[in-house]
């Protein structure tokens, strides 16, 4: 996979904190098939995931959203409209916060392993603060993962 079609998948979009929030960000530039609203949870000691499978590895911090009504999305499908990812360390990209895959809310209500759509996320922060997170979507490409850190790095 060449860096000019990596280039050419990369969507990306920008959330700044809430203010007087630690974990609420709203969307401020960008793509807008992600949820208005997201609650980004920093560090492993505030993460609750089951140890076994890819959560075996270091998580960094969780991704949650919930679509509104109004909102309309090819990623918003049942209902309750949850979308969530753990996020992951990117092993030799220390200057992201990590990655996640995409899981949306199945029929039965829940996000599952079958709910998962396989979009690659990468969060990127120019503080340690994380005041404002931007987000690089890749549609379906979580098996790229080295490829995609390795042009977005370069980009950033």
């Amino acid at each position: 996979m060449n860096k000019q079609f990596i280039e050419s998948c990369l969507q990306k979009a920008t959330y700044v904190r809430k203010p007087n929030t630690k974990t609420s960000y709203i969307w401020d530039s960008g793509f807008t098939f992600l949820p208005k609203t997201l609650s980004i949870f920093k560090g492993c000691n505030n993460v609750k995931c089951a140890l076994k499978g890819r959560n075996l590895q270091p998580v960094e911090a969780q991704f949650k959203g919930v679509f509104t009504k109004k909102e309309e999305s090819y990623l918003k499908q049942f209902y309750p409209f949850h979308v969530s990812t753990q996020i992951w360390e990117i092993e030799n990209y220390p200057m992201f916060i990590g990655y996640g895959s995409i899981g949306i809310t199945g029929e039965n209500g829940r996000i599952t392993n079958e709910s998962d759509t396989g979009d690659l996320i990468i969060l990127y922060s120019k503080d340690f603060r994380w005041d404002e997170i931007e987000i690089y979507y890749f549609k379906g490409m979580l098996p790229h993962l080295q490829e995609i850190a390795e042009v977005v790095s370069s980009i950033i």
